[in-house]
């Protein structure tokens, strides 16, 4: 007699669902390869050292960037080591370069430079791509108190956003103030 039993915990996933799982693991293995290769090579000094090995985990960017470069590099007459090995070259060089922002960099918070001539703003720089830049000129020929106020309003009730501290130079104006002193 032939019984055919199946456990009840069995779970039934489409192979679309098993191919997800797998792409995920592969991933997360891959990230785990590519860390700990990191941390190899700045122990043997190989390399720019340049990467920012505390924090790699958390530098999604830069592992995207790493798993994006490894897919396009890999190549079955090549080893994994030596794919992964020149992954991170390209990724040191790139820092290097300053073509990628990592956030251990010597940076500090992010920094946002606008330069402004003659009431016009001119140019804007900052020290991370994503970082949306709204300027607002409440220039008091043309906006009244009401408008003003309700400016501030609008803008500190935006999700996210929070005071910061800043700096002001005008360059040129220092050296006055020193004169007439």
């Amino acid at each position: 007699m032939t019984t055919h039993m199946e456990r009840e915990t069995t779970a039934r996933l489409s192979d679309k669902e098993m191919e997800k799982i797998y792409r995920i693991r592969q991933r997360f293995y891959w990230e785990m390869d590519f860390i700990s290769r990191c941390n190899e090579r700045k122990c043997e000094e190989i390399g720019l050292c340049n990467l920012p090995y505390g924090k790699i985990p958390d530098e999604k960017k830069l592992l995207d960037l790493a798993y994006e470069l490894y897919n396009d590099m890999e190549d079955s007459n090549t080893s994994y080591n030596v794919t992964l090995d020149l992954v991170i070259d390209e990724i040191e060089q790139q820092i290097q370069d300053n073509r990628i922002v990592t956030a251990s960099e010597p940076v500090g918070n992010p920094r946002v430079v606008i330069i402004i001539e003659n009431g016009i703003v001119s140019t804007v720089l900052a020290s991370d791509p994503d970082i949306q830049i709204d300027i607002i000129e409440l220039d008091r020929n043309y906006a009244d108190s009401e408008l003003r106020s309700s400016t501030y309003d609008a803008a500190l009730k935006i999700p996210g956003l929070q005071n910061c501290s800043y700096s002001l130079h005008v360059p040129g104006y220092e050296q006055e103030m020193e004169v007439d002193e």
